[in-house]
């Protein structure tokens, strides 16, 4: 089995190096493809200064941006399985060989992820990223993997895990540590472009329609790198609301026949939407004392799907404390935490 791994760049030559030393030491095939999205920093010298006969490289002629750059660099891959890495992230050591060993065990359509630890700058780890509770399941655990894979194994269907997510509106992988069939990326078509800071979630659940089963390897197998500049830093920044036009995007893009074949339908995406990405999302965001923006986020909520806000008690809630003025974020913060528990 030959894997490739694809990776995107943009300006990160001070962690690339590390990035391709990880994968280069995994103990199988594999190719390593970079597209490099028009970088203006010493990105393309610190590729060609590895000299090595599995890298291939393309140099972008202008930005396509982070989507579009996800598509390019899967457009080289040659591989039988394929992966997309971030290029300041890591592989870890073994993480390719142990899954190799479930693929060849699972064998047929199916994707893996694992858990990550969470590194600062100077891959000092100070956090970890494991499956996320409310879509892997203890009754999904599959002890018979436990030896292949390094860790606890979970493995559920395909659609199943797809109707949780939908429900949660959460993305079942972790970006990073996600592997999958070449044969399953071309079938839905790669990322798209159509999103604005997440691609990686609604790729992901395109791809549960283009597979039997989901594995998730409860190990840290990948090393996901924080730091000012990553996506996540920036989008917190800016204050900008891209995440929840992606996410109101996908509420209209998710196919009529897929709902059909998980037993959900619009509406029940379309509440999911509003509970989780409005009325949680806002009050988390007005308990970390953020009131601006969590007006803004209802207004997004009120405009794009105003019946269900109105009627959602948690959405509700929210309105309510915002007209506390300075007590809002005290309150929030005793509402959320009851909401989390």
């Amino acid at each position: 089995m030959k894997i490739s791994i694809c990776i995107p760049n943009y300006n990160y030559a001070e962690y690339l190096g590390r990035t391709l030393e990880s994968v280069l030491e995994q103990d199988v095939a594999l190719e390593v493809v970079i597209a490099d999205n028009a970088s203006t920093d010493a990105s393309v010298e610190v590729i060609r200064a590895m000299a090595d006969e599995r890298i291939k490289l393309r140099i972008n002629r202008c930005n396509v941006g982070f989507a579009g750059n996800l598509d390019k660099a899967a457009s080289m891959a040659r591989g039988e399985w394929m992966l997309m890495l971030s290029s300041d992230d890591l592989i870890r050591p073994g993480a390719l060989g142990s899954y190799a060993r479930v693929f060849d065990a699972v064998g047929g359509r199916c994707a893996v992820s694992s858990s990550m630890d969470v590194i600062d700058p100077d891959d000092v780890t100070t956090g970890r990223i494991g499956p996320p509770p409310p879509l892997w399941l203890e009754t999904d655990r599959d002890p018979t993997l436990d030896a292949l894979a390094g860790g606890p194994v979970y493995r559920v269907a395909a659609d199943e895990l797809l109707r949780r997510a939908l429900l949660e509106m959460k993305n079942p992988f972790n970006f990073a540590a996600t592997a999958y069939p070449r044969a399953a990326y071309e079938a839905v078509e790669g990322y798209g472009g159509g999103r604005l800071i997440n691609p990686d979630k609604w790729f992901h659940w395109k791809l549960l329609g283009a597979v039997d089963q989901a594995i998730f390897i409860d190990r840290p197998h990948f090393a996901y790198r924080w730091h000012p500049r990553n996506q996540t830093a920036q989008q917190a920044a800016t204050g900008a609301l891209k995440y929840l036009v992606d996410q109101y995007t996908s509420t209209l893009e998710i196919e009529g026949t897929t709902l059909d074949r998980i037993g959900l339908t619009r509406d029940d995406v379309i509440d999911a939407f509003v509970e989780h990405d409005i009325a949680r999302h806002g009050l988390a965001t007005l308990a970390r004392g953020n009131a601006p923006k969590a007006r803004r986020v209802l207004a997004f909520g009120r405009s794009v799907y105003p019946t269900q806000t109105q009627r959602n008690p948690r959405a509700m809630a929210l309105a309510a404390l915002l007209r506390t003025g300075p007590l809002a974020p005290r309150l929030a913060k005793v509402g959320y935490d009851w909401v989390r528990r």
